[in-house]
């Protein structure tokens, strides 16, 4: 126990500031120096910490008011034209549009294409993952993921 204590000594001593408590011979004044060091230490942390403490709970708070509302949409999308549907044998269909993209559906189609040449298609970020591809002016949507 005793050799920890003369190896931590060192450590503490190289602090400049602790350094001058430690040559204070009156034991009051040398407790007075090493609280106001450790008081000096310690402000600086609750500075640093009350900004992101008011942060969070301004988040929270915030939540809690927009609970249940309808939340804006600034998602990102594209519009474009269908040039192209390919139907592979692995029943993917492969979509060609006016702007050089190509993308694949995710789920096998086997019946007929939910999409097809000509249409006009919106492609958005899915609810959870993914993307969405739906036609314009019907109700038909596909779940798709971009090959290039």
């Amino acid at each position: 126990m005793s050799g920890l204590i003369l190896f931590s000594i060192p450590a503490f001593s190289s602090n400049s500031d602790i350094q001058k408590c430690i040559d204070i011979a009156d034991p009051s004044s040398r407790l007075n120096c090493y609280d106001a060091l450790f008081q000096e230490n310690k402000s600086i942390k609750e500075t640093l910490a009350i900004p992101q403490k008011t942060k969070v709970i301004k988040i929270d708070e915030q939540k809690k008011k927009d609970y249940g509302l309808e939340k804006p949409k600034d998602d990102f999308s594209i519009t474009a034209k269908i040039l192209n549907v390919n139907k592979r044998g692995n029943y993917k269909i492969y979509i060609t549009l006016d702007n050089g993209q190509v993308w694949r559906s995710v789920k096998d189609i086997y019946d007929r294409d939910p999409v097809s040449k000509g249409q006009k298609v919106s492609i958005s970020e899915g609810f959870m993952s993914g993307y969405v591809m739906k036609v314009d002016g019907k109700k038909t949507s596909l779940r798709v993921r971009r090959i290039k």
